[in-house]
């Protein structure tokens, strides 16, 4: 025997004794005939199990709803024999929910008299108190039994329109430790629809004030206590620990209407409006699919129990499991929050309309009593709430087609989730929540103009977003254009939620990628590391990225294998990189081979760069050179953006100044003219990148000797604002400054302003290789021996600094090998084993580079 979740019903016919005395024997023979075949033919239609009817009914029922169909039929059906008797017939009726335990009789028994099978677990004895507190005719039902039922209560058909919900209180019952809230379900005219009396085995808990005085002392204490003691009295215990912060997870909408729109839509709705709490968290869309993947049930609809079981899995606290019936003319909408350890309704909140257009209001006024029972101060819900109809949109196609865009698009299908996006805002052009996915669709895909258009329709319609939607906005259009404002946002937006895993990442990217700040980036990143967050993966690689910009790279491998391990994919770009840092070539390539396309042109091609970094590394110029030519000419077959072309470009004039041939002065020029001209042309997001090849190309010309192109791109970009508000544009300006006063002849003027960088944390690493040469320059051969230390000793920051993203990464990686080539000259004299130790590392790392022309150019051999 095991325990099984049943409805338990329990009837009693009232007054039957009177009713023999009335009838006569031959009479009620013929009237018990007609009865059982009511009963059983109510008990089949309703697939329920007769257990006993010795002494009234007991029956088992799989669903509350099947046990109350039963006792309506019931009712009517002993209404109707009653009247056609000459006679008023009434049930009482219990009916409740819980583990019950059955076994079947020997037959030898069961001819002797016993019944065929047998039941007991406290539902039985439970819902047998609620029958005996039941007036004739009334069905009474435990909170749990009505929860469902009322849940289910379009399976009833037209009758359903006719019932009368009523909730009489709380009870208590001899023999039940706790109190039980009481609920009727009824057909008026049939059913009392009225408080059942309290009785000797059943009484009703009345609040203190309505209890008679036991002594004067008592009245008189409980003025003396006042409100604190009143409303201890008065509230009712918490049936779910449920703190703040704490998780839920939402089951997928029970529709009970034929309207398929409501599928989707509300499920959106419904977690938009949880979203707006800072005191409730909700599992992702991509959490709840994750957690399906690893219970080996990927696909499965969220209902009730599987819910349920999930909650539990990944540590929910309590499961809503929304519902939208059609009863009669009404729409009903109704959430339970459910216990996810007992499996229990805890409460339930449900509110009515009529139309289409009145099931958003009812999902808003339902879910504000959802998060006050939860624990939320009303006064925090009434400052936070917007409406669900404003916040999303009052058309429900078009909340459906974003519901389904956001699937495609968490299942990576970006073409499905575009067109559904654009059916959203087709059907409703101020739906601001659809214009900013669009412009994340355009923001991946690398189209800058596309990207501003969204945002700009998605700002204009601001007042349609939550104050959580709003502040995402708001550092999304940052991001185009001032990097600190998108970062603020973002840290405003996580102070607000701490658990919004997609503000933490979008902070700490930013901090990282924009503004060169990787030690904020890991403060952003922390906590995201947990189970919780559906894109844990993503967060660990970005943390490993920074903890290679940071230079800790031994970190960064153990961080990236360990994202690996979890199941990233894609890009692995970076955990190359770090291997390479650490000159492990031969792992490198190995994790190189475990790259796989995302299919965004632009991506793939970024995620190749490796291809020139690691031949570079190993001395190999010819080959780096060759992969960069090879990179460009595959993004020109596959339409890249320009800025990948661009960026490429860079890339080979970067490799190239190190040991300029003829044609080097004339194609820079004429690349520094193409790279002006697209200046006056490019928009917000991608101007600062037009803005580092510049300083990048200035660099170039003052290293080889155009001073004059060299100040003309200069000056082309000191008036451009992100020239300063972004780090690396400001870092790389001061840079070029330092290189025009070598050309000049300044070494001590390149060395004061690069220094200060130095001192004042905003050098870049290629800052610190032109430090180097000023310093050697200036004969500072002790301080440059400290410098060409430091570059030698941080390769993880040569190959991890952001300024790779914008094409610097390979002048990074061949200063960080040169640093060698450098201390082993200017610490001959210093400290001749540190000398001769940097002499044979630079061999090492590049067999022959004495010969080779880059190095030659530098200063050749020590």
């Amino acid at each position: 025997m095991r325990p099984m979740l049943r409805a338990v019903l329990v009837c009693d016919i009232a007054g039957s004794t009177a009713m023999v005395e009335k009838l006569g024997d031959a009479r009620v023979a013929g009237f018990m005939q007609r009865h059982d075949q009511l009963l059983l033919q109510a008990l089949k239609l309703c697939h329920g199990q007769l257990v006993d009817k010795a002494d009234g009914v007991l029956a088992l029922f799989e669903r509350p709803i099947q046990a109350l169909d039963f006792a309506l039929r019931y009712q009517r059906g002993l209404y109707e024999l009653g009247k056609s008797e000459g006679i008023e017939l009434r049930a009482r009726t219990g009916i409740h929910v819980g583990d019950v335990m059955t076994w079947a009789n020997h037959p030898r028994d069961v001819q002797a008299g016993a019944k065929p099978i047998e039941v007991e677990g406290l539902a039985k004895p439970v819902a047998a108190r609620l029958m005996n507190l039941a007036t004739p005719g009334q069905i009474l039902m435990s909170g749990m039994a009505q929860n469902l039922s009322h849940r289910a209560v379009g399976e009833l058909g037209e009758r359903a329109g006719r019932l009368r919900w009523l909730v009489h209180g709380r009870y208590r019952f001899k023999g039940v430790p706790a109190p039980m809230l009481v609920h009727e379900v009824g057909e008026p005219g049939i059913a009392p629809l009225r408080a059942p009396e309290s009785g000797a085995k059943a009484w009703r808990e009345l609040p203190i004030w309505r209890r008679p005085p036991v002594i004067a002392a008592e009245a008189l204490l409980l003025v003396t206590l006042g409100v604190g003691l009143l409303w201890t009295t008065f509230r009712s215990e918490p049936a779910i620990a449920f703190a703040e912060r704490d998780w839920v997870v939402v089951a997928d909408v029970q529709n009970q209407t034929d309207e398929t729109l409501f599928d989707d839509a509300l499920d959106t709705a419904l977690r938009v409006g949880l979203e707006q709490s800072q005191h409730v968290n909700v599992f992702s869309d991509l959490r709840v699919d994750g957690a399906l993947a690893r219970m080996q049930r990927p696909g499965q609809p969220l209902d009730r129990r599987l819910a349920a079981e999930l909650a539990l899995r990944e540590g929910a606290r309590a499961v809503i499991l929304p519902t939208v019936a059609q009863v009669g003319g009404v729409i009903r909408v109704s959430l339970e929050v459910i216990d996810p350890q007992s499996g229990v309704t805890i409460y339930s909140e449900s509110a009515d309309g009529r139309g289409m257009e009145s099931v958003l209001p009812s999902l808003d006024a339902s879910l504000v009593q959802v998060r006050s029972r939860l624990g939320e101060a009303m006064g925090a819900v009434a400052g936070q709430e917007i409406a669900l109809e404003k916040a999303t949109t009052g058309n429900i196609e078009a909340l459906r087609a974003l519901s389904l865009g956001m699937q495609a698009r968490s299942e990576g299908r970006a073409a499905d989730a575009k067109v559904l996006f654009e059916e959203a805002v087709k059907l409703d052009p101020g739906f601001a929540m659809a214009w900013l996915r669009l412009a994340f669709l355009a923001y991946v895909q690398g189209d800058a103009e596309t990207t501003q258009a969204h945002l700009d329709q998605a700002l204009a319609h601001r007042d349609r977003l939550t104050r959580r939607e709003l502040l995402f906005l708001e550092g999304a259009e940052a991001t185009l254009a001032n990097a600190p404002r998108a970062v603020e946002r973002f840290r405003l937006l996580t102070s607000l939620y701490p658990d919004d895993f997609r503000a933490k990442y979008n902070e700490a990217y930013f901090a990282h990628f924009d503004l060169l700040r990787p030690t904020e980036a890991r403060r952003a990143l922390q906590g995201t590391d947990v189970s919780q967050n559906a894109a844990r993966v993503n967060a660990l690689y970005l943390d490993a990225s920074v903890a290679l910009a940071l230079g800790e790279t031994e970190r960064a491998v153990s961080e990236f294998e360990r994202a690996m391990n979890l199941g990233h994919g894609g890009n692995v770009r970076e955990y190359v990189d770090a291997l390479t840092a650490l000159r492990r070539h031969d792992e490198a390539r190995r994790i190189a081979t475990l790259q796989a396309p995302v299919g965004i042109v632009w991506q793939d091609i970024e995620s190749r760069y490796h291809e020139a970094s690691l031949p570079l590394d190993l001395g190999d110029w010819p080959k780096a050179r060759a992969a960069v030519a090879r990179l460009r000419a595959e993004g020109l077959v596959a339409e890249a953006p320009a800025v990948v072309i661009d960026t490429l470009d860079l890339m080979a004039f970067s490799l190239r100044v190190y040991a300029p041939d003829e044609s080097f002065g004339k194609d820079l020029r004429d690349w520094a003219l193409r790279q002006s001209k697209t200046l006056e042309d490019s928009g917000l997001m991608l101007r600062r990148q037009v803005i580092f090849r510049l300083l990048a190309g200035a660099w170039m010309a003052a290293n080889t000797g155009d001073v004059e192109l060299a100040r003309k791109l200069l000056d082309t970009v000191s008036d451009e604002p992100q020239a300063s508000v972004y780090p690396a544009n400001a870092a790389m300006a001061r840079v070029v400054q330092a290189e025009l006063a070598l050309a000049e002849g300044r070494p001590s003027d390149a060395i004061a302003v690069l220094s200060e960088d130095v001192e004042k944390d905003r050098a870049i690493y290629f800052s610190r290789a032109v430090l180097l040469r000023a310093l050697v320059a200036a004969g500072d051969h002790k301080e440059a021996v400290r410098m060409a230390t430091w570059l030698a000793e941080n390769r993880g920051i040569a190959f991890g600094e952001p300024t790779y993203v914008w094409g610097w990464q390979l002048a990074n990686v061949a200063e960080s090998t040169l640093a060698l080539q450098t201390l082993a000259k200017v610490s001959k004299d210093l400290d001749p084993v540190r000398a001769d130790k940097a002499a044979k590392d630079f061999s090492t790392a590049w067999p022959g580079g004495e010969a080779f022309p880059e190095v030659v150019r530098r200063g050749g051999a020590p």
